[in-house]
């Protein structure tokens, strides 16, 4: 994995070069200025899989360079952890909120940053194998064992709003003992899900699938959150420290909205996405696993998901194609 490093102290550059050597992580570049770094990444001379950035640095912060590296279009997914000795929880926040995807602490500890570096390749090989799928879907339809399963966490192609599973994990991971208490959880259920995999072609579905997501944003939209999709028909979202959240309103915003698929679902006979919005779980002030607490919105969801509608059997089965007219 290519890294490069940007803090202003020299002494800390050399630990942490050393870390990621005995690692056998690439270290593609340290800068000790963030201006340097960014008029690099600028140029092109740059091509990495993961910044390392010190958050207190004279000059630009490293929150700002955080969002100006999210403003290159080469770099607006690639995973950026802050480092600092800051235990302000505003300054995390304002990290998170410029585009970093994980936080640590200084003195750095080589077993945390193991760990750390373990889930960003995770999420770099989950990119990887959604963006081989993204390239091979427009070529290969419905074929037996193609693509992807009902249960895997794919990234449906939807607007701007919907993250990678693992990067909403390991957000909730990185809030730590302190952040993590308070947040909110919550799951949306697309109960015709199954359905959906079982009958639609697998682009359709990935459309099936965006079309979700994009009613569950629209519903959401005065609420600070992070959104996947899980597998399964599950998108969780999680909401930020203390959120307020009434289901039952929310399941009405959630049915009110018609997406730019609906006149063509209506007009082919094809049902559209039905979202189930389930009951929010809060995580608790002590003992809280980022793990269990994601399960446990994901059992809160009402019953009767995948459910297969009546007119099911009148419906075109997959293979059909009578969908890709519509799509957008």
């Amino acid at each position: 994995m290519r890294i490069v490093c940007v803090d202003d102290d020299p002494i800390f550059l050399s630990i942490v070069t050393e870390y990621l050597r005995a690692m056998e992580m690439k270290v593609v570049a340290c800068f000790g200025n963030p201006d340097l770094a960014l008029r690099a990444v600028r140029e092109g001379r740059i091509e990495t899989d993961l910044f390392l950035l010190d958050l207190e640095m004279p000059g630009m912060s490293g929150a700002e360079l955080c969002a100006a590296l999210r403003q290159q279009p080469a770099h607006r997914v690639t995973p950026i952890i802050m480092i600092s000795s800051v235990t302000d929880r505003g300054r995390v926040k304002e990290a998170l909120e410029a585009g970093a995807n994980d936080f640590l602490h200084k003195p750095l500890e080589s077993v945390e940053l193991g760990a750390r570096l373990s889930m960003v390749k995770r999420i770099l090989e989950e990119r990887s194998r959604s963006a081989a799928l993204a390239d091979e879907v427009g070529s290969l339809r419905a074929q037996a064992g193609f693509g992807f399963g009902f249960e895997d966490a794919v990234l449906p192609n939807a607007e701007d709003g919907v993250v990678d599973y693992l990067v909403l994990e390991n957000h909730l991971v990185s809030l730590g003992w302190s952040g993590l208490p308070g947040t909110v959880i919550l799951c949306f259920r697309l109960r015709n899900a199954l359905w959906a995999f079982g009958h639609l072609e697998r682009l359709d579905y990935f459309d099936f699938l965006a079309e979700a997501a994009e009613a569950i944003l629209e519903a959401l939209p005065a609420l600070q959150y992070r959104l996947a999709y899980a597998g399964s028909g599950d998108f969780v979202a999680v909401l930020d420290r203390g959120s307020r959240v009434d289901p039952v309103e929310l399941q009405m915003a959630v049915q009110a909205v018609r997406g730019p698929m609906w006149d063509a679902y209506r007009a082919l006979d094809i049902p559209a996405p039905e979202i189930a919005v389930g009951m929010p779980v809060q995580a608790p002030i002590l003992g809280g696993v980022p793990s269990r607490l994601l399960r446990a919105a994901r059992m809160q969801v009402v019953a009767g998901e995948a459910t297969m509608p009546e007119a099911g059997l009148a419906l075109p089965l997959a293979g059909s194609g009578r969908i890709s007219a519509f799509r957008h």
